[in-house]
């Protein structure tokens, strides 16, 4: 009895942290509210953290697990896939250099708020705690949590649907519709390797990497 009412809990969390994260990245896309956007990483995080305390989870079930680390790094399939991922995004920053020129790397830089190259140590932590908190949210939370009431594929989807959105920013339909598909394809990576490891300091690592892969090649690319 006791185990079903924790279960019913569990499920009840899960799906209202995931429906306020899809309300909260539809606001922001469409009012680029402040407070919606806070929302999307409180809630992810909060719901998160809120769970994992609820079942109490061990370490080795946990979706953010440190000292599983390096265990799940040697997985199979792991590192070829963040390998593959790193060579993705200069490619993508070529491709778009190609065909949209300044454009591209225009309207990303004017969707992001950071530190530049000069501040390489503030970059460098800022983007160490936003990745690690989009990681927890969109895949420890959203595709770890969701799975287990829902299959992996609707919400590895889903997920990376409403991670792209969260990414938008008005400007010409062309390069947005090329950046944000960038951001999906990503995205659905990330989970897979995710469902690979069940540990999203994992698929940290690409998402860092790529996105400084991404900071130093503006300047080399399109300077």
């Amino acid at each position: 009895m006791v185990h079903s009412l924790k279960k019913d809990r569990v499920k009840m969390i899960t799906f209202i942290g995931m429906a306020v994260m899809i309300i909260a990245v539809v606001v922001t896309a469409a009012t680029s509210s402040v407070i919606a956007a806070a929302a999307i990483h409180i809630a992810g995080l909060a719901c998160f953290f809120v769970i994992e305390s609820i079942e109490k989870t061990p370490d080795s079930e946990s979706g953010l697990s440190f000292k599983r680390f390096f265990s799940d790094l040697k997985k199979p399939g792991v590192i070829p896939l963040i390998l593959l991922m790193l060579i993705l995004t200069p490619a993508q920053m070529l491709m778009s250099k190609a065909v949209f020129g300044r454009a591209y790397v225009d309207h990303v830089l004017g969707r992001v708020n950071m530190p530049g190259l000069d501040q390489l140590p503030l970059l460098l932590l800022n983007q160490i705690i936003f990745v690690l908190g989009e990681e927890i949210e969109f895949r420890a939370f959203f595709v770890g949590k969701g799975m287990k009431h829902i299959s992996f594929w609707p919400v590895a989807i889903g997920g990376a649907v409403l991670f792209a959105a969260a990414h938008y920013t008005a400007g010409a339909a062309s390069v947005v519709a090329w950046d944000l598909g960038g951001i999906l394809i990503d995205a659905i990576l990330y989970a897979i390797l995710y469902r690979k490891t069940g540990n999203c300091l994992i698929s940290f690592i690409p998402h860092f990497l790529n996105n400084m892969i991404g900071f130093f090649l503006v300047p080399i690319l399109f300077g």
